[in-house]
């Protein structure tokens, strides 16, 4: 349940801008909640902000340019899963352009514990997709376990976005930077179903997910459930 009080709400120019002040100015207050039957987790804009640049240095690291294509096959098999999320972040961060049709060439490939990849990427990174992100029980010849990430320093690792009128994520149609930039603000908690996650997918979890870094909201993401009432209401969330 959350129990910290939220300041008031600011309107951010971008989502990476935002997640940065919000780690600064609400850094301990939940910015991305997620839920699969028993499994809760809760992230905090500091511990999001975390997740993504430890996976932007690892990018780093594997030698992944900005300007290329991040394939987020995981996106397509857990849209709710707060992983997908990360890498979401983490792809924009390293100045990729997210693909969420398994129709490009990438650079960057991420996949589950159960997908092959489409083709053959410069760089796979498999996700166990445990709710605690521990390492893959099998992992796919050549891929790096997403645990590995926690091994990068805790540095913050320079935004380095693909220019606003590049396109930014390609699903059921392609958005530019200020497509999404330009998203409504949602300045309060909103949960995500699973039947909304099932019928809009990665795209509408991604755009979802701005609209709440650009208003100062923070989103609940509920993949499987017995109770969706009692989870809204524990978390003060309102269904979108």
């Amino acid at each position: 349940m959350v129990s910290l009080t939220r300041p008031t709400p600011t309107r951010s120019s971008d989502p990476l801008t935002a997640l940065c002040q919000r780690s600064q100015n609400a850094g301990a207050l939940p910015l991305l909640t997620w839920y699969h039957g028993a499994d809760r987790g809760e992230l905090s804009a500091r511990t999001l902000l975390t997740w993504v640049t430890k996976s932007v240095y690892l990018l780093d690291s594997e030698g992944v340019e900005p300007g290329g294509v991040s394939r987020l096959s995981v996106c397509g098999v857990r849209p709710g899963h707060w992983t997908s999320c990360v890498w979401l972040l983490a792809s924009w961060w390293a100045g990729l352009r997210v693909d969420l049709t398994g129709q490009e060439e990438a650079a960057l490939e991420v996949i589950g514990p159960d997908v092959a990849p489409v083709n053959s990427p410069d760089v796979l990174i498999q996700c166990s997709l445990a709710p605690l992100a521990t390492a893959c029980e099998t992992l796919v010849p050549g891929a790096i376990d997403n645990a590995d990430v926690l091994a990068a320093p805790d540095d913050l690792v320079a935004a380095r976005p693909a220019a606003t009128n590049a396109v930014w994520l390609t699903g059921r149609q392609e958005w530019t930077g200020e497509q999404l930039f330009s998203l409504v603000p949602l300045s309060q908690p909103v949960l995500l179903s699973p039947d909304r996650i099932r019928l809009g997918g990665s795209e509408l979890v991604a755009t979802t997910l701005t609209s709440c870094l650009l208003g100062g909201g923070s989103l609940v993401l509920v993949e499987s459930t017995d109770d969706l009432a009692t989870i809204a209401a524990q978390e003060g969330a309102v269904d979108v």
